[in-house]
């Protein structure tokens, strides 16, 4: 049995930008990016400050749907079903209505404040970034010709020679899998049949077995590189001031 004042505290606490947090037996509907039906389930719901609502299962880390910010959210009872109606204030439309059947519980806080952001270190621009000022890692004769090199499959990220043989180089700050390997495949064939003689080298902190059996089969070198331990410098974005200094 829901509370049957539980709407008005709903919309209390979203008046007053509360974060919203709903463990519910519940449906949605959704209309906007497409058409969609989630059938009864239990779930969780979050309304942050900012108005983003996310409901997500009780496995996985994807939510299983979603309203971006700005969006409005009123709560109101359709029979004896509480259902929260939420429609997204700016273009594009998208509008989502949760019918809840049985509340397992429910809690709202103010006072929560994060303004920090994400600050990304250790990532495959650090390798590339750290590898054009050590290009001997990759190689001892290896010399860089580009970065971000256009292909119509991609970009490389390392495009150089190794003696008189260009190669391909591809990067990964996590442990590379399929997908890497058939990724370097995929560019070392393409440089072949573009150049001729070409050499393929994908360079991660680790590799799964079936990928490592597909470089060999390639006769694609792996090397094995972890970031987490170097002196990378980061990125710094000037001041306009600085630019013109």
């Amino acid at each position: 049995m829901i509370n049957p004042d539980l709407h008005n505290r709903i919309n209390r606490d979203l008046e007053e930008r509360r974060v919203v947090f709903i463990l519910c037996s519940c449906t949605i509907e959704y209309f906007g990016r497409s058409r969609s039906m989630i059938g009864l389930g239990h779930r969780m719901i979050i309304i942050k400050k900012d108005s983003t609502l996310m409901v997500h299962s009780v496995t996985g880390f994807k939510p299983v749907n979603w309203m971006n910010a700005p969006t409005e959210t009123v709560a109101e009872f359709v029979g004896e079903d509480l259902v929260l109606h939420s429609q997204r204030t700016k273009k594009p439309f998208e509008e989502m209505k949760v019918r809840i059947m049985d509340v397992v519980d429910y809690k709202a806080y103010s006072d929560v404040v994060d303004n920090e952001k994400l600050d990304l270190t250790h990532t495959e621009q650090d390798m590339q970034d750290y590898l054009v000022q050590n290009p001997k890692l990759v190689h001892p004769d290896f010399r860089l010709i580009s970065t971000e090199h256009q292909t119509p499959l991609g970009y490389l990220d390392l495009y150089g020679k190794i003696g008189e043989t260009y190669a391909v180089v591809e990067l990964k700050a996590e442990r590379a899998g399929l997908p890497a390997a058939l990724q370097i495949k995929r560019y070392k064939e393409w440089l072949e049949n573009y150049i001729g003689k070409a050499r393929g080298i994908l360079i991660a902190p680790g590799i799964t077995p079936n990928a490592l059996a597909i470089l060999k089969k390639e006769k694609i070198e792996f090397k094995k590189m972890g970031i987490a331990h170097l002196q990378i410098k980061h990125r710094k974005d000037k001041t306009l001031k600085e630019w013109f200094d």
